[in-house]
């Protein structure tokens, strides 16, 4: 028995597909079939039922599931102490970056330590729609992302980097349409759309469903630099992290409505398989140190 076998079954298990998990192992279809028919014959018994479309855990497959992960955990715990005491750590990492302010993001701070602290770690950074990176990370294009979050997502860890709290803002020039009815004048104007599948589309529907409307939407967006460019062009009325807005607002480019907010948090996210993995670790203790400096 291989320890590759093990690692074939928990992922199919996870994905509970032969062929996602063929994808993100990145090796064939046929090459996992073989290696989950050779771990079940090594333990000579059956753990998966697999159909023309999808795979499900036999019972022995349920009781072994969990072991098998302790076990690929502890495997990959030895592998990062064996490297980290010779002082090598290498490979490839490819992060989704949220497309936000660099310097917000820390990234060259984060670039200079890791180039310093580990010579031998290649990381490539890809600015990406956070939409786009739930899928990114399923189908391994990228191997984490730097992005806002709002719920925890299944198979993926996450490390939470700093809390955020967002703001609702509207063009300066439109301050005077808000009396005497703000709320009922919030109705009347035009509201940018957030992109779905998103922290803000999440957070907008969350300050539309407090304030109990359905405003009509202009153009979408989840770049925070044209969300504000949209809004101080008097395009509609968006959604802001507060300390933009306050800059923004201080600048006199926007109106900031604070009573209006949601909060979300910004955080580097990875599948759970990966949490053992030297290069992804090495990177991880970076971010660490990087925020909590």
């Amino acid at each position: 028995m291989d320890i590759r076998h093990l690692r074939t079954f928990v992922t199919v298990a996870r994905m509970g597909s032969v062929t996602k998990a063929a994808e993100a192992l990145h090796i064939t279809q046929p090459a996992v079939s073989g290696q989950l028919k050779s771990l079940e014959e090594a333990l000579e018994l059956k753990l998966l039922s697999r159909t023309t479309s999808s795979v499900a855990l036999t019972q022995a497959g349920q009781d072994l599931l969990l072991q098998a992960e302790r076990a690929l955990d502890a495997f990959g715990d030895f592998l990062h102490h064996a490297k980290a005491r010779r002082g090598q750590v290498s490979g490839q990492l490819r992060i989704g970056v949220a497309m936000y302010d660099p310097a917000m993001l820390r990234v060259g701070p984060l670039m200079r330590r890791v180039t310093q602290d580990y010579p031998g770690l290649r990381v490539d950074m890809q600015v990406g729609r956070i939409s786009w990176f739930h899928d990114a990370l399923r189908s391994s294009e990228i191997d984490g992302a730097i992005s806002v979050c709002r719920s925890a997502m299944p198979g993926i860890d996450e490390l939470v980097l700093r809390d955020m709290v967002f703001e609702l803002v509207i063009p300066s020039a439109w301050h005077d349409r808000l009396d005497p009815d703000p709320l009922e004048a919030l109705s009347r104007l035009p509201w940018i759309r957030m992109s779905p599948r998103s922290a803000h589309h999440a957070m907008m529907q969350e300050i539309l469903q407090t304030l109990g409307m359905r405003p009509v939407e202009t153009v979408e967006a989840d770049h925070e630099a044209v969300i504000h460019a949209l809004v101080a062009a008097e395009v509609g009325i968006g959604l802001l992290r507060s300390d933009l807005a306050q800059a923004s607002e201080e600048a006199g480019t926007i109106r900031r409505l604070p009573a209006y907010n949601a909060a979300a948090r910004l955080s580097f996210i990875y599948p759970t398989e990966r949490r053992n993995d030297p290069a992804m670790g090495a990177l991880l203790n970076t971010l660490t140190k990087i925020w909590r400096d």
